[in-house]
């Protein structure tokens, strides 16, 4: 399909983006994110210090009781915190359309995705201080091996299957509160609302509350990665409804833009 430019008499191919084109693009090639990602993983290493110096710091909600006699910890999501998965994306845009778990696992068996920039000289900071990494992550458990693969050849901290925590049923929260018992867990690193807090899968409206009543973590105890191609911010539009088809999904996002 063809249209014609204006004050132009050749005709041009007509391209149908994709919604997650410039996002995806973005993460993939701009100077800035690279910028943004390893300034991030920078004010964690500094918070890392902070924390390792007052026995009384903890980051996680869930943790409570006394925690200054409890090993050091830390707490991160893996996609698009620590496993950079654009590639997939790039699939999804170019081939697939929209995702599915199952073009999700392929991508995952492949045990390829690199680094996010910043987070493998951060995750080793940490080790080196003998502060214990979690990794937790909506990845299902069958995919714990190849998972497990990933980390290990970009040589990322992993404390056995221990320090990796699938998706079997078990919220993140509770997650959190498992770990919290036996850790002080001093920052929790992510691109996602509820890798910090629970309730977070609700309405925008209620997501951005949620997340200015702990507006003194953020920066602090709660270090989070932008993610501007998917998750929880983004389906919220229509209501976390994945079976929705995808043109239903575009018309009610379209429905939020404001002007």
């Amino acid at each position: 399909m063809f249209a014609v430019l204006p004050g132009c008499s050749q005709q041009a191919p007509r391209i149908d983006a994709h919604e997650m084109l410039n996002a995806t693009l973005w993460a993939q090639s701009s100077a800035e994110y690279e910028a943004v990602t390893l300034q991030v993983y920078r004010l964690a290493r500094d918070n890392l210090d902070q924390a390792l110096a007052d026995p009384h710091w903890s980051a996680a909600l869930e943790q409570t009781g006394d925690t200054t006699g409890l090993p050091p910890a830390i707490m991160l999501d893996l996609d698009e915190t620590v496993l950079d998965n654009t590639d997939y994306e790039a699939r999804i845009i170019r081939r697939l359309g929209k995702y599915s778990r199952a073009s999700f696992a392929d991508w995952c068996r492949e045990a390829d995705a690199p680094a996010i920039p910043g987070a493998k000289e951060f995750l080793e900071y940490a080790a080196e201080r003998n502060v214990a990494v979690f990794y937790y992550s909506a990845r299902r458990e069958n995919l714990r091996d190849c998972t497990t693969r990933n980390l290990r050849a970009l040589q990322l901290p992993l404390a056995g299957e221990t320090g990796l925590l699938l998706n079997d049923g078990t919220s993140k929260s509770e997650y959190r509160a498992m770990i919290a018992r036996k850790y002080r867990i001093l920052l929790l690193v992510g691109d996602n609302l509820h890798d910090f807090v629970d309730g977070a899968r609700t309405d925008p409206s209620r997501r951005r509350e949620l997340a200015r009543r702990h507006a003194d973590r953020w920066g602090r105890e709660w270090i989070v990665l932008p993610n501007p191609m998917y998750g929880h911010w983004e389906s919220a539009f229509y209501g976390f409804d994945y079976q929705l088809p995808r043109e239903e999904q575009l018309r009610r996002k379209n429905l939020q833009l404001q002007e």
